[in-house]
């Protein structure tokens, strides 16, 4: 192969050229062969424990990992070597064999530091310990009734609390006050159920909160409160899973949505489509229900939950009917 044929050689026309051999490659380039498995095992990059695993689709090279997303052969190298793709193409190429000369070699990237393991901070453990049964917050009630959700389920998770204060980052490090209003308020747990942080909405005058900051920009009324680095699995748990078969969708609402219209089998909270993708379901779980949004992020984040748990268990997607955009709008079709 000479140099002008090289440099032609196009990534598809090297994913054509190595269907079959790339794990081969791979540990020509650094790569162990301990990541080069079809099965969860430790990730190259981030040093998770179980978050990885390369399942080489179609012959192009391809993993997915849990924290650090998803790619083919290439993105696998620029991402473990911190190489660009001109690099990482470059020295393919070498490795394929196709001068004769020794293979380019690759900077081996000092080794990482391990990312901080999120804990709940004193303001959410204060939050979850102070919070109380929705019925006693009427804001809350009438919220849920408009959402076609009262009463809860017996054994729903949800909390509330009467007066939560919303806060919004300032300048710098700073942080400013836009008052205080009723919430509903829930835990978010990791894969072994250990409490990660709270999510809260926040509710005034019996509806989801629209008030804008002093720039005029709308105020999110949704708010996780502390971050789930180095957490495996996070959601809220709004029902208790009795048996192996577990749903799991997007948001809260929708979640119970989907239970009430599944004659009450438990479903999760993901609370937003990246959570959702990288969601990891107990041990025990052997049937497990994507009840995903019916828009085009949605979807993607349930195609790929289903693709990354492989053989892990049996997994169903379930879409709303066309006319909903999620399963809240569904359950809201119904009651009217």
């Amino acid at each position: 192969m000479t140099a002008a044929t090289e440099s032609r050689l196009t990534a598809a026309e090297i994913h054509r050229r190595l269907a079959g051999r790339w794990a081969q490659v791979l540990e020509r380039l650094g790569i162990s062969p301990d990541h080069l498995a079809n099965k969860h095992g430790p990730c190259p990059a981030c040093g998770g424990t179980k978050p990885f695993r390369f399942d080489d689709r179609d012959g192009r090279g391809t993993w997915i990992c849990t924290h650090c997303g998803a790619g083919d052969a290439f993105a696998l190298l620029q991402l473990v070597h911190r190489w660009s793709f001109a690099e990482a193409r470059r020295a393919v190429i070498d490795a394929m064999g196709g001068r004769d000369r020794p293979a380019t070699p690759y900077r081996v990237p000092p080794p990482r530091e391990k990312p901080q393991i999120a804990a709940p901070t004193a303001r959410v453990q204060t939050l979850l310990r102070t919070s109380a049964a929705p019925d006693s917050v009427p804001d809350v009630v009438a919220y849920l009734k408009s959402r076609r959700l009262w009463p809860l389920p017996p054994a729903c998770a949800w909390l509330a609390h009467v007066q939560v204060e919303y806060r919004r980052q300032g300048e710098g490090k700073t942080w400013a006050s836009e008052g205080r209003f009723p919430c509903l308020i829930a835990s978010v747990e990791d894969m072994s159920g250990e409490i990660v942080t709270a999510h809260v909405t926040f509710i005034e005058g019996g509806r989801k909160l629209e008030r804008r900051d002093h720039t005029g920009e709308l105020l999110p009324a949704r708010k996780i409160l502390s971050p789930l680095t180095g957490r495996n699995g996070c959601a809220v748990r709004l029902l208790p899973l009795v048996g192996d078969v577990l749903g799991i969708a997007e948001g809260i609402e929708t979640a119970l949505a989907a239970s009430t219209l599944h004659d009450g089998m438990p479903v999760w909270a993901a609370l937003n489509t990246s959570l959702l993708g990288k969601f990891e379901p107990p041990p025990e779980v052997r049937r497990l229900l994507i009840f995903a949004d019916r828009d085009a992020a949605g979807l993607e984040a349930a195609w790929h939950l289903r693709d990354s748990l492989g053989e892990r268990c049996k997994v169903e997607l379930r879409l709303p009917p066309a006319r909903a955009g999620d399963w809240a709008d569904e359950l809201e079709e119904k009651w009217l």
